[in-house]
């Protein structure tokens, strides 16, 4: 009896470490390049690849999280119907704006394109029932999905957004332009120039704030 619950005990240990492992092999397959080490801003190069890591500061062009409302930078909202006893998606929308990034040393700016590459925390979660009850927000996102949907189904929406200060990872190539801010808006007035974020050589800006890029 003993050496079978010593032998449960064991297993049960090698499979939580597996799970974790397993976790930890899909974090850094998922972090790409932001896996590289960290530069500042005040090192930044002309024309190079770079991770940076700083707090999001929302410029004059802002977007609304469709869910809590929130103003940010960008967002995305990924809709999964459920069947039976899983959740399928569905849908998937982002929109991005131009964001500045401080690191304490300078800013960057983060252009919002379709090259950007968001991996975010999820920030809401929002439930469709199938009788149609849940939050005015999620109900009038929904209401075109639903309606051409032969059958009532649960829904379920994921958001996650860009807020201002937030503390993220970017990765891109930098080039330095002219900084068009005011001078009261600017946080480093020394600087009559701004690097701009530009996607690398895969064709993308990544953004982060999963804690194994923010090291």
């Amino acid at each position: 009896m003993a050496a079978i619950s010593a032998s449960v005990f064991g297993s049960f240990w090698i499979a939580l470490g597996l799970t974790i492992l397993l976790a930890d092999v899909r974090a850094f397959r998922r972090a790409g390049p932001l896996r590289r080490k960290r530069t500042t801003v005040a090192d930044l190069r002309e024309g190079a690849p770079a991770k940076l890591v700083g707090i999001v500061r929302l410029a004059a062009d802002q977007a609304v999280a469709p869910l809590t409302g929130r103003a940010c930078a960008g967002w995305q909202l990924r809709t999964a119907r459920r069947r039976f006893l899983r959740w399928r998606e569905v849908d998937a929308t982002t929109e991005g704006h131009g964001f500045y990034l401080d690191d304490g040393t300078g800013e960057v700016f983060v252009p919002g394109s379709s090259a950007t590459r968001l991996d975010l925390g999820l920030a809401a979660r929002q439930r469709l029932s199938k009788s149609g009850r849940g939050p005015r927000r999620l109900r009038e996102r929904l209401a075109e999905l639903v309606a051409t949907t032969p059958r009532r189904h649960a829904y379920r929406c994921d958001e996650r957004a860009l807020v201002d200060g937030m503390r993220v990872a970017v990765y891109g190539v930098f080039h330095a332009e002219p900084d068009r801010r005011p001078g009261e808006a600017r946080s480093y007035r020394g600087r009559e120039f701004c690097f701009v974020a530009e996607p690398d050589a895969d064709g993308g800006v990544h953004i982060s704030d999963d804690r194994a890029t923010l090291g």
